[in-house]
């Protein structure tokens, strides 16, 4: 399927939804205990989810040309992203081989990274290039003490790793293949960071604050006087690709498609926009001007963190640029800070009194059910192998 095809097909699906007031459902309502979002189970998905398992890291875009590098820190571990001048990305410990320092700080061009502390210095790779008084480490193995490296693949313009060592991933076997090739079309390997990359502190678990993007069902009640008035809530389009998925909810714009031949319809993705979740945390929001990224990180049972970052097309026009760029600011500060992060945090203490048994997804939320599963397959794989 080309992407013009998939683009039609999920316009009609959301047009028919729109026009009998549906959406995607799922089988049964759900049911979970509130015990999953207890201390236990927190350090059971810290081990299995995120330290056992390959992470999207960041976009291609993040490290945008040979001899450019960047940090990031995921769920307490400091990384220094590199691109060396073969274009080959690495990611290593962003901490001093000698004392634990961090050695750099944001991003930028540069291959070599020296220590504040005490000048130790470190190249692309990695590799430890000089030691200031290196008689005093006389017998030290100089070769064993670069930079600590970290598993990292590259492909469909995804930056994907392992926080802690293991096999390389391999992108193709993370994604699947449906979602290798719907991920090709979109070619978004050289879009660009807008602005810097910002952390939403939210007070509530990680899973909480995930399911504020998997379900449109609140838009016209929590969202009544912002997203409401710009795309069409309760409807949605829901896809599953393995433990990943997709879904796409309508824009108030695709009304004007309504009783036209579909021959006249032109740019459908105008009128909606994608929302994929890359398994276990990472939600990218995609239409044919940016991606927003967001990465969803736990801080302990009742606290996540959200990273987020913004990356615009290429060649955008001048009126396509201010579009995005005046959209940006509203959606993370006034929709997502505002209202889903604030209700986000509203769950607590409420799911941990004891007196709630059980918290509820209806059948029109079937992604946030999928991932449940999927977090629940997980744990008990890792049950199993034990």
């Amino acid at each position: 399927m080309d992407r013009e095809a998939l683009e039609r097909g999920l316009a009609r699906r959301l047009l028919d939804h729109i026009e009998h007031r549906t959406t995607d459902l799922a089988d049964d309502v759900m049911e979970l205990p509130t015990g999953v979002y207890s201390r236990e189970r927190h350090e059971d998905e810290m081990r299995v989810l995120f330290q056992d398992r390959p992470l999207v890291f960041c976009l291609s875009g993040a490290l945008p040309a040979p001899r450019t590098y960047r940090t990031v820190d995921l769920m307490g571990t400091p990384i220094l992203l590199t691109r060396d001048g073969e274009g080959k990305v690495r990611a290593l410990v962003n901490a001093c081989r000698h004392r634990g320092v961090r050695v750099a700080d944001g991003a930028g061009e540069g291959t070599r990274f020296t220590c504040p502390f005490h000048a130790w210095t470190y190249g692309a790779k990695g590799d430890l290039l000089r030691v200031p008084v290196a008689r005093a480490f006389e017998g030290m193995c100089k070769e064993d003490k670069g930079l600590v490296e970290l598993p990292v693949a590259e492909g469909y313009g995804l930056i994907v790793g392992r926080l802690r060592p293991g096999p390389v991933p391999d992108i193709d076997v993370f994604l699947g293949p449906g979602l290798t090739d719907e991920l090709a079309m979109f070619d978004f390997a050289d879009w660009r960071l807008h602005g810097e990359p910002h952390v939403h502190r939210v007070q509530a678990n990680w899973k909480v604050t995930l399911d504020t993007f998997r379900e449109n069902y609140h838009f016209d009640f929590l969202h009544s006087k912002t997203l409401a008035t710009y795309a069409h809530g309760g409807v949605l389009t829901f896809d599953a690709f393995g433990r990943h998925l997709r879904n796409c909810s309508a824009l108030r714009s695709i009304d004007v498609l309504k009783g036209v031949p579909e021959a006249e319809w032109g740019d459908v993705a105008q009128h909606f926009s994608y929302q994929y979740a890359l398994f276990p945390n990472t939600n990218l929001t995609l239409d044919s001007r940016h991606i927003e990224l967001w990465q969803i990180l736990p801080v302990d049972e009742s606290t996540s963190e959200v990273l987020h970052t913004s990356y615009f097309r290429p060649g955008l026009s001048e009126a396509e640029l201010a579009k995005a760029t005046e959209m940006a600011p509203w959606i993370c500060e006034t929709v997502v800070d505002g209202e889903d992060f604030w209700v986000a945090g509203r769950t607590e203490p409420g799911v941990r009194t004891g007196l709630l048994d059980t918290v509820v997804f209806g059948r029109n939320e079937p992604a946030p059910q999928h991932l449940h599963r999927g977090f629940e397959a997980a744990l008990r794989e890792a049950r199993e192998r034990r």
